[in-house]
This record gives structure tokens, sequence and C-alpha cells, in this order.
């Protein structure tokens, strides 16, 4: 199955390079051609002018780049007339063409480069598939910025998957260092296989619309493709409809997160230290848990006592608190400081309501 993908895919990028193919054979036939007339000349140069094989070659490079040092030059008329015939009429232009075919071999592939048009041949990398529809630039940017903070993916190529950028990445997301982007579909098996996926380290399947369930459609599309293709990375699927969690997973995906744009930190952690994305994403919602504040007057305890007491009465955990002097909020503190409290964050069951009353009472 795979070896079929691979000669489909090899010959649909002939197809689409085909201007790239024929330069390299211009090349090649150009270089063979270069070849026969050095020799020739070289050839002639020994039966004619009696030179030896070094010097025979050394005449006909220097003449042949236009070098000319004037050491030795041909001096008979058959050598002369072998000169201009081959070197003169021949080896100068022909050499004239491989560099300007070579010179627009490099641009081509450039170009194929710059538009997401080039396969990579990488491993242990991270793909990521799909660009949101909205503001999907400046939200790859910030995801790529949060893997480059992290110690484990800083050096990590990333390769991206979209038809987002047909003219070249921004340069915004390319300063970023070791990202590349394929130009495709993430449902098509021929683009997958571009980007190397079988061998990527982590693949993240970003949902197309945010706002819009059929996104999950789409992506346990893809997901069903990279197990049709023996995926072993990490996956990371986005779903839009909590109801579609377990189809995701049943599909092949091994961490399931709601897509929220405005903290990309969420997937990257998901990756550096699994379940905490749930715990994030639990932040962002009222099910279950939720952050309270007691606007109560602590001093002279301790915060690890303060975290002990509430816990032990299942008040929830005191996750920071508001300084009495200078008002700024403070998380998670040393164990044993004694702050100066003015008001204490919490989070807390559902079930678990205290009034402020209470919390006073269990402190005091």
């Amino acid at each position: 199955m795979h070896s079929i993908l691979r000669y489909f895919i090899k010959k649909r990028n002939q197809l689409k390079h085909g201007a790239q193919h024929e330069l390299i054979q211009s090349i090649r036939k150009s270089c063979f051609l270069l070849t026969v007339i050095f020799i020739l000349h070289i050839g002639f140069m020994v039966h004619y002018e009696g030179l030896s094989m070094g010097d025979a070659a050394w005449l006909t490079l220097t003449t042949a780049t236009t070098v000319g040092y004037g050491d030795m030059s041909a001096g008979t008329t058959q050598g002369r007339i072998a000169t201009v015939l081959l070197i003169y009429l021949g080896g100068i232009f022909i050499l004239a063409k491989v560099v300007g075919d070579y010179f627009d071999y490099r641009f081509a592939v450039r170009e194929q480069k710059t538009k997401g048009h080039w396969s990579w041949d990488m491993n242990q990398h991270i793909v990521i598939l799909n660009t949101p529809t909205y503001s999907g630039e400046r939200y790859l940017q910030r995801l790529i910025q949060q893997f480059r903070a992290t110690a484990h993916y800083k050096e990590t190529t990333i390769y991206l998957l979209t038809r987002q950028f047909p003219q070249g990445l921004p340069d915004f997301i390319t300063q970023l260092d070791n990202v590349v982007h394929y130009s495709g579909n993430s449902s098509n098996p021929q683009d997958l296989m571009s980007v190397c996926v079988a061998q990527a380290r982590e693949v993240i399947v970003l949902a197309k619309d945010e706002n819009d369930e059929s996104s999950d459609g789409r992506t346990f599309d893809i997901l069903h493709r990279l197990k049709d293709l023996n995926v072993n990375a990490n996956i990371l699927a986005e779903c839009v409809e909590d109801n579609n969690r377990k189809r995701l997973e049943d599909a092949g995906a091994d961490i399931v997160i709601r897509p929220i744009r405005a903290y990309p930190e969420m997937i990257v952690r998901a990756f550096d230290t699994p379940g905490s994305e749930r715990i994030i994403e639990n932040m962002f919602n009222g099910e279950g848990d939720e952050y309270r504040r007691y606007d109560v007057e602590i001093s002279d305890m301790d915060w690890c006592d303060i975290v002990a007491r509430l816990v032990t009465h299942d008040v929830g955990i005191a996750v920071a608190y508001v300084d009495r002097h200078s008002q700024e909020l403070v998380y998670n503190p040393p164990a044993r400081t004694k702050p100066d409290i003015q008001a204490l964050i919490t989070i807390s069951k559902d079930a678990s309501m205290h009034s402020t009353a209470d919390v006073k009472a269990l402190i005091s």
C-alpha cells in the first residue's frame, strides 16, 4: 500500500515540477556533451601540439572558461582549427548554458520550497495539520512560540500541512526557525506522506473552525487517514463538540481537547505534561470545578497551613491570594510564607458551597 502511494506521489511531483525536471535533464545532457568536447580537444592537443595530458587538459579548461593565462596555446593549424570548432563554437556556449540552467534550477527549487511544493525528508518532527479559519497565521505564530519556549521542543522542526500560504509562510513565522510548510490537503493520504507523518514525533490536528461542530467530521476523517498510514506519533486532536470526544479517541487520537484559540499553550502542555491539558481546559468552563474568591483577612499564618485547613474541611484548594498592601495577586507562594492576605482565591467543586463567613470562621 505504501509503495503504491509513494509511486503516485513521485508521478504527481514529476508533473508538478515538470520545468524543474527538464532543467535537470538539460544540465545532464549538456555536461555529457561538454565532457565529450573536452576529451576530443585534449586528444587533439596531445596529437597535433605534442602536449602532455596535463598540459592539454590545462589548455582546454583555461580556454573554455575564457581565463586565457597565455602560458600556452595551439600553434599548429590543425590544433587552432580544433580549438575554434570545439571550444570557441561549442564548449564555451555549452558551459554558459550549463551555468545558466544550474542557476535556473536553484531558483526553481527555492520557489518550490517557498510556496510549499517541496517535500522535505524528516524524522522525529512535529506535524501541524490545518490552519484555523480566523487569525490562523497569528495563532500558528503563538503556538510555535510556545513550542520554542519549551526546552523539550526548542530545536524540533515543525512541518505545517495547509493550503493557507500559497505564496509562502509569513516572515514572522519563518523567523521562528526550523519551520517549513507543504501546500496540501490534510485529508489526502499522499499529502500526509509528503510531510513524513509516519516518522513524526507529534501530530496536531487543528479544528478548521472552532465554532462549527462540523469541523469534528473533518478531524475524524483525518484521524482515520493517519491510522491507515500506521502513524505511531502522539496525536492531539481538537474537538468542538464534547459529544464527539469518544469518537475521536476511538479513531486514534491520544489527546482530545477543546479548540481554545486564546491559549495555544494548552497544546504544548498536553505533549510536555500529559494530563495537564484537562486541568487547564477545566479552567475555561464552569463544569465540575470553579474558581471562587473569599474576602478574608489573614496574617501570621503559614501558607501551607491555610491550604491544609481548607482542603481538610473540603472548602477547596487555595491557589492564590491578594496581598493587602500591594493589591497584587500572588500565585502559588512558597509553603512557609506568612502572607498578609486580603482575599483568597480557591478552586472548588460545585458541591462545595461555603460562604465567606464560613471561611473566616474556619481560618480563625
